[in-house]
């Protein structure tokens, strides 16, 4: 990579991530402790509570300082020893250097580098080198924050799951590879989003998503009802096994955008606002009528396309079940859709991910964040709205297989 580009990918990801102070804050607060700490055991010699033959001091408590930043004040703890004897350079060195510092935690945190090259990094900055097993702690702390939140218990209720999945290419030893990010949301019982799994998989395959509900089901989700999705053949069966009886609504978005990609171009005008119609009914047995006169309409110059909208437009009507108040939100995965744009606009700088858990620590870090701020938000859905008995024949996914 030459100067130039490097110094054009550092201001992309400074541009991009500092659209987000509160990450941005949290993450250099993290990272600066961690090197405050590991600066003041390396000048005594040895770890809290450790016997040492090279320890050459004793802690004697802390004291808060603030860090002043372009993205906030940082409030860190920095160690002292009996003697009084222990200074350290970081907050001189980072006043002088503190836009490298932001732009390069960044880019050592959504690149994923080896610990080898942020130890180059870190020393360049703080005027000492850093270990391997430093650095790998670092790395550490991050991905244990992270996973402690991917596998947390789910309490109370979540009759809504909206699920889909994305792809990023990760390099392997086996070369570049297009992995799967498999992402689900839940709507509580209270009307408020949370994002239950953010995981990476070779594929879209029923084992890859069976594995994922199954975890799903070991966490504590309860209370399941319907769920929409696109029609992934190996999704929909790892659905069937592990939530058998749930109402499976196809994506309709997805349906509308298959429908398309079997009808000419030049047609569209005429039969796209027809199917279009069909989703606007206001009750499910209008929206058949409009599909049998669709049908019918359809098969004097594509018969066979007909016929598959005959088949398969039922599954994607399953969100009659629902309230009327709920069906715009719930009769697509666009929910999913808009957090794909912003994880795709986060990790574009990125490129290809050196592995598996760079990906994860990038992408999954920024779904913590968007659900945490869903979670205190305003509600998605008033969930205390009866369900319609007239609509009680839905799409079960047992019929979906």
């Amino acid at each position: 990579m030459t100067q130039q580009q490097s110094t054009q990918l550092l201001a992309e990801v400074q541009k991009v991530l500092l659209d987000d102070p509160d990450f941005l804050r949290s993450l250099l607060s993290h990272c600066l402790q961690k090197v405050l700490d590991e600066e003041f055991t390396h000048f005594i010699g040895a770890e809290k509570y450790e016997r040492s033959e090279e320890r050459r001091g004793h802690r004697n408590g802390s004291y808060e300082r603030s860090l002043k930043t372009r993205v906030g004040t940082i409030e860190l703890s920095v160690c002292r020893d009996r003697e009084g004897l222990f200074q350290t350079e970081l907050f001189g060195r980072y006043q002088r250097n503190e836009r490298a510092l932001v732009t390069t935690m960044v880019e050592m945190y959504v690149k994923g580098v080896s610990t080898r090259k942020v130890g180059k990094i870190v020393e360049a900055l703080c005027g000492s080198e850093v270990s391997k097993s430093q650095i790998s702690e670092l790395t550490k702390g991050l991905d244990e924050s992270l996973t402690a939140w991917r596998k947390r218990r789910l309490d109370g209720e979540y009759p809504y799951l909206v699920v889909d999945a994305r792809y990023e290419k990760v390099r392997t030893p086996a070369g570049v590879v297009s992995k799967a990010v498999l992402i689900i949301i839940g709507i509580s019982n209270s009307g408020k989003r949370s994002i239950l799994a953010v995981e990476t998989g070779n594929s879209e395959s029923e084992e890859c998503w069976g594995e994922v509900f199954r975890e799903l089901k070991e966490r504590g989700l309860k209370g399941l009802i319907y769920v929409v999705s696109d029609q992934h053949r190996g999704l929909v069966n790892a659905l069937n096994r592990y939530f058998q009886g749930v109402v499976w609504q196809r994506c309709q978005v997805h349906f509308i955008r298959n429908f398309m990609s079997k009808l000419k171009w030049k047609d569209l005008d005429n039969y796209l606002p027809d199917l279009k119609e069909i989703f606007a009914a206001p009750k499910r047995e209008e929206a058949m009528r409009r599909k049998n006169e669709f049908v019918l309409k359809l098969e004097k110059h594509y018969p066979e396309i007909a016929e598959w909208i005959d088949e398969n437009i039922e599954f994607s009507l399953a969100v009659y079940a629902l309230p009327p108040s709920h069906r715009k939100r719930m009769k697509s995965t666009n929910m999913i859709e808009r957090l794909n744009k912003e994880l795709k606009r986060r990790s574009k700088v990125i490129g290809i991910f050196p592995n598996d858990a760079a990906c994860l620590r990038v992408l999954g870090s920024i779904c913590q964040e968007t659900s945490e701020e869903w979670e205190v938000g305003k509600k998605y859905l008033n969930m205390g709205i009866d369900y319609p008995e007239s609509e009680a024949e839905s799409i079960k996914l047992s019929q979906a297989g």
